[in-house]
């Protein structure tokens, strides 16, 4: 069984009574190699971010020392756990000794070389950071990663060949949305924020909670909008509730049911106190669509180094397993000034190349501005994980066909065995970037994830390493 280096502690400590018999082998400054032993008999406390340790005098304190800072976890065996390899056993059984032992060989895989081309020149106390636009997937990823990672870090930066891959590049209105809304819940100067510019250089202030209304006037993606600043607002000086117009259900980004379903547990999991409110339905061409973020300054707990980006605060490391057990299937199809019957052919379809799965089956009609079709599917495990796959119904394109595009899509990822699908894969790389430790499998690693990998090494040296696993899955951990 592979387990996180959380839950591996605390089997070792509940279950099999055997946590004394473990070394944590921590980064330490200024200890021989900046390295520190800790027996496993210190250990009062395991929490999501990282462990306690009780004090070896009377005249010290307990200190917290979070799980970015341990290299290994050893036991009378040998190695169980190790930060470059991950979980590396299982502690299903004891040792004669008492602690766990047996090892569970995973996959080491292949490392996958990430093509370090998106910074332009670095940062001096001059100029700010210049990234290329269009280097690997060259869409509009770069400059949403760097905007949020901008406000989080301070770091200014500049940008030039904006979505310089795309047929048509430069800033659209859901780019300059998203620039605007930046810019304004930190009180950041921008220069080039026009329609159209190629190129443009941002200046973040401090974070602040605000109420602000933003309309992308278009059906552009109002999920990718909320995506942009939800997280820098999670460490605002406030509360925060934003509006944002456009595309609810728009094609190339997360459907609102995705954030909901997928990446908001997730985040919020990990410490990021958010919630959406959809008002209104918006679906391309027309838009018209309403969501509402809410934010609550997140209470993240001191991580030490890993918060240096944060002053002090952080996420909580997120570890993701694959599903276990029989999936919990829903599937939803939703219209607007499309005759119902679409949807409902759509869910028929679906149920029927998914003959082998148990699925409720949800229809109905949406009021919006335009009319509209979207399909998706939501696949929980018996612990709450949750993926989403979704498709957009458009004139010409069969019911069967919008269908077809979800059921192999969730067939793919299911054969997979991996913990994440290839769109969630994206959303969470800034997540385990602020949280400074993450590990999960995904079933597609794309040129869009290698690029945001890319990105948010260059804005807070932080490397993110994804590994051939040779069965169909990669693995990405920091």
């Amino acid at each position: 069984m592979s387990l996180s280096l959380r839950e591996l502690l605390n089997r070792a400590r509940w279950r099999d009574g055997a946590l004394h018999a473990l070394e944590l082998v921590v980064v330490h400054r200024g200890a021989p190699s900046d390295r520190r032993v800790v027996s496993g008999a210190r250990v009062t406390e395991v929490g999501a971010g990282g462990v306690t340790i009780a004090p070896e005098r009377d005249d010290e304190d307990e200190t917290f020392l979070p799980y970015h800072r341990f290299l290994a976890v050893r036991g009378a065996d040998g190695a169980l756990w190790d930060k470059e390899l991950g979980v590396l056993a299982s502690v299903d059984a004891p040792s004669a000794t008492g602690a766990a032992s047996t090892i569970a060989d995973e996959p080491e895989g292949r490392e996958i070389a990430v093509r370090h081309e998106v910074v332009l020149r670095n940062a001096s106390a001059q100029s700010p950071l210049v990234i290329d636009g269009s280097a690997g997937e060259g869409g509009g990823q770069i400059l949403r990663t760097s905007l949020t990672l901008s406000m989080l870090t301070g770091r200014p930066f500049a940008i030039d060949r904006i979505r310089g891959k795309r047929k048509k590049g430069g800033l659209l209105r859901q780019h300059l949305t998203c620039v605007n809304a930046a810019a304004a819940i930190c009180g950041g100067k921008v220069d080039g924020a026009t329609l159209g510019s190629p190129k443009l250089t941002f200046r973040p202030g401090p974070l602040r909670g605000v109420e602000k209304s933003f309309d992308i006037g278009s059906a552009g993606s109002v999920a990718l909008v909320l995506q942009t600043i939800a997280l820098p607002l999670a460490f605002a000086d406030g509360p925060s509730t934003i509006t944002i117009r456009g595309g609810t259900h728009a094609a190339w980004a997360p459907i609102v049911p995705f954030l909901e379903h997928a990446w908001l547990p997730r985040v919020r999991a990990m410490g990021a106190e958010l919630a959406i409110e959809l008002r209104k339905t918006g679906f391309y061409p027309a838009g018209g669509g309403e969501l509402v973020l809410h934010v609550t300054p997140t209470s993240a707990m001191d991580v030490g180094d890993a918060g240096d980006l944060l002053e002090g605060k952080a996420l909580a490391p997120l570890h993701l397993s694959a599903p276990r057990g029989a999936l919990i299937l829903e599937a939803h199809a939703i219209v607007s000034d499309v005759p119902e019957s679409v949807a409902r052919r759509e869910l028929s379809a679906l149920a029927e190349q998914l003959d082998d799965e148990r699925i409720v089956l949800r229809s109905a009609t949406v009021r919006s501005v335009g009319p509209g079709n979207a399909l998706w599917l939501v696949a929980r495990d018996e612990d709450g994980s949750t993926n989403v796959f979704s498709a957009l119904g458009e004139r010409g394109v069969s019911a069967e066909d919008v269908a077809r595009e979800v059921a192999q899509r969730f067939v793919a990822w299911r054969a997979s065995g991996a913990a994440v699908e290839e769109h969630l894969t994206d959303q969470l790389l800034v997540p385990i970037a602020l949280a400074g430790a993450g590990r999960f499998t995904t079933d597609v690693l794309s040129l869009h994830t290698t690029t945001n990998v890319d990105v948010i090494e260059a804005f807070t040296e932080r490397r993110i390493r994804s590994f051939d696993l040779g069965d169909g899955r990669f693995r990405v951990m920091l």
